[in-house]
């Protein structure tokens, strides 16, 4: 007859995974409703706050220029440019557990997914943003020929499923005479 604490040792030992897979499963089932009641209160918060943010920081710089450094168009042909070169920046932006699901959601009813054009258009905007800011850092008088790139991100291997846009702006720098 095997001693009791060895009994009870190798008990605890073949007991030990489905203990943990207890444990976990009750802090799960606690955990996603929370985490799930926090990303519908929160989510879109943030994203109204990273919009926000960029919109600040373009309205500070164009204050600070007294323009615009980006155009898709020159505005006329000059002929004093001492230099140019190739601007660019580039943003990764992704929706949240719950906007997937709204946009799940509005997929199967039909219509505009409105919540992913508004984190894509946020993510066109600091693109933008960050594009005058290398403009200007790199002493840059203008960006011309201003163009924007936008492309999905999927976990790979997944074919149908988008996690996050990748937004690429850039342009030509120049320097006027």
């Amino acid at each position: 007859m095997a001693d009791p604490p060895i009994v009870i040792l190798v008990l605890s030992v073949c007991m030990l995974p489905f203990l943990l897979l207890a444990i976990f499963g009750i802090l799960w089932s606690i955990a996603y409703p929370a985490m799930l009641i926090y990303a519908v209160l929160f989510s879109g918060q943030k994203l109204n706050e990273q919009i926000e943010d960029t919109t600040s920081r373009e309205i500070s710089l164009r204050e600070s220029l007294g323009r615009d450094p980006l155009t898709t168009v020159d505005g006329g042909y000059r002929t004093n440019i001492t230099d140019c070169g190739v601007v660019w920046a580039g943003v990764v932006f992704g929706p949240s557990h719950w906007h997937l699901l709204i946009g799940k959601i509005n997929n199967l009813i039909g219509g505009s997914i409105d919540i992913f054009q508004k984190v894509v258009a946020a993510g066109r905007a600091e693109a933008m943003q960050r594009l005058r800011e290398n403009a200007v850092a790199n002493g840059w008088d203008d960006v011309i020929n201003v163009r924007i790139d936008t492309s999905d991100m999927a976990p790979q291997g997944s074919q149908s499923t988008v996690k996050a846009v990748e937004v690429f702006a850039y342009g030509t720098g120049v320097k006027y005479g």
